[in-house]
């Protein structure tokens, strides 16, 4: 699963007498201390609700692409000394040279939805296209700033680039706008393993750079996180249960069991298990702490000597939980967290969390130590109804069933999490469900549905699951189980083998 910029909001300009391009963009790099560029890491316009990820030298743009403003012949009519809209296009005058021009989007609470053009201008007529493919259809505020006076229009895109007729903006609702643009924003930085990046910044433009040192005490060794494989007992579909939590429990915190309500063996007097029981092999820590709250598990199906299973994190984060699978034809396959979940404190994995994610899913990680709720499993009410986000997924939804011929019906927000609801509803189809949660149910379905089954496509913009995505971050191979469906196109973190031997388990903290 790669990430990149969400829902960028394009300008495009053709020049046809003298052009030239500017851009708004904030910009930097994010390196470690010894000025080493970090790839990789998520870089996040909290308010704005934009996202990025650096790329491989660390350097990273947020905002629009560049821009190329038009300028108009002097005799060309339809310009007036207001800004207005022409077939899809903003029209506006400057009076005197070295002008400054900003032009922005705001939804109708003031937040700022995109910034699309911030220049110096010479006196003269000019045109921006703005490209609305990308906005949900709901009712915008459009704002065109030339020094420091203000026009405001409202506005509904209508898709392919056009818009609907421009309405005016109230006093008042102008005043707000006006606030609203000039608060700054913040910049969060996140990458696993390093510490947190945060820099107060402008909306419009700037560079902003982030050292980040590494919090993580993983060295790369895989082959000594997995031990000396070849004392493995190989009798059968042997497990070996690992302690990896750094440290921070002996084995004697450590208990596991062959299945639900089963008998918990302390990994102190047993750390081999030769494999025979079907369904789900669990692992506890402190398994004294109320509530048994620290565990995971494998989820299991056992043919003879065939093994079938996979990692979850369907219902929420709990613990780090990696498997490694080998068969004696020399098959050898790993999923599971990255290693650098194993070798990290608790607490900055929450960190890491609340500081990626929109703030409509900060509240996952902010109820208690033992889990990242899943969306839909939440204790506090986030996403269903009455919740204070029940309707995050519903405009996109309905640009779902615009886009698609013949989609189902639309289901509550809380449905499209849970991946549940009536049989004719998105929530219980796999591949609109899963669409949804990857955000790409907008794009053509592809011959065999590849476009929907592209990881290359997911999580690019909101609304989205951004548990999920979270998730498969920090999972190896990307592979992970973020939600019920997320085995619609085969992202799931499953693997099955024949002549399997053994199958060795760590577990975190």
């Amino acid at each position: 699963m790669r990430i990149v910029a969400a829902c960028f909001l394009f300008v495009s300009v053709v020049a046809e007498m003298g052009f030239g391009q500017t851009g708004v963009a904030i910009t930097g790099k994010v390196t470690d201390p010894n000025g080493i560029g970090l790839p990789n890491a998520v870089v996040r316009l909290a308010i704005a609700d934009l996202e990025t990820e650096t790329d491989a030298s660390g350097n990273y743009a947020l905002g629009t692409a560049k821009v190329v403003v038009r300028q108009l012949l002097a005799a060309k009519s339809g310009v007036s000394a207001k800004p207005i809209m022409e077939a899809g296009k903003v029209l506006f005058s400057t009076s005197g040279d070295n002008s400054s021009v900003k032009i922005s989007i705001n939804d109708l609470s003031g937040k700022l939805v995109r910034n699309i053009l911030s220049t110096k201008l010479n006196s003269g007529n000019y045109s921006v296209v703005v490209d609305d493919h990308k906005l949900a259809l709901q009712t915008y505020v459009l704002t065109v700033n030339i020094n420091g006076f203000s026009h405001a229009m409202k506005f509904t895109p209508m898709g392919f680039g056009t818009f609907s007729s421009l309405n005016p903006v109230s006093d008042g609702q102008l005043s707000a706008l006006k606030k609203a643009a000039a608060t700054n924003d913040t910049i969060k930085v996140t990458k696993p393993g390093y510490s947190l990046g945060k820099q107060a910044a402008d909306v419009s433009t700037g560079t902003y750079n982030f050292s980040l040192t590494k919090t993580s005490t993983w060295n790369g060794d895989t082959a000594a996180f997995w031990g000396d494989v070849s004392k493995y007992p190989t009798n059968g579909i042997q497990y070996i249960i690992l302690n990896r939590t750094n440290g921070a429990f002996p084995d004697s915190k450590i208990y596991w069991s062959d299945q639900q309500g089963g008998t918990k063996i302390p990994l102190s007097q047993q750390s081999t298990y030769h494999a025979t029981a079907n369904g789900r092999f669990y692992i506890w820590i402190a398994p004294n702490d109320s509530g048994n709250r620290y565990f995971d598990f494998i989820e299991v199906n056992i043919n003879g000597l065939a093994w079938y299973g996979n990692t979850t994190q369907v219902d929420g984060w709990r613990l780090p939980i990696s498997f490694r699978i080998h068969s004696s034809d020399g098959q050898d396959n790993t999923l599971g967290s990255i290693y650098e979940m194993f070798y990290q404190s608790r607490k900055s994995k929450f960190d890491e969390f609340i500081n990626e994610v929109p703030k409509e899913f900060v509240g996952l990680a902010t109820h208690d130590f033992a889990n990242i709720w899943a969306p839909h499993t939440s204790p506090v009410n986030i996403f269903n109804t009455n919740g204070p986000y029940a309707n995050y997924f519903t405009a996109y939804q309905a640009q779902v069933a615009a886009a698609q011929s013949g989609a189902p019906s639309p289901v509550s927000t809380y449905n499209i999490f849970a991946c549940a609801g009536d049989a004719g509803g998105m929530g219980s189809s796999p591949d609109y469900s899963a669409a949804i949660n990857r955000h790409v149910g907008t794009l053509p379905q592809g011959t065999n549905k590849s476009n929907w089954y592209n990881d290359t496509n997911f999580y690019k913009a909101s609304p989205c699951n951004y548990y999920s995505k979270w998730c498969h971050r920090r999972s190896l191979r990307n592979m992970c189980y973020g939600f019920p469906y997320d085995d619609d196109g085969g992202h799931a973190a499953y693997l099955g083998q024949q002549n399997v031997q053994w199958l060795a388990i760590a577990i975190g903290w």
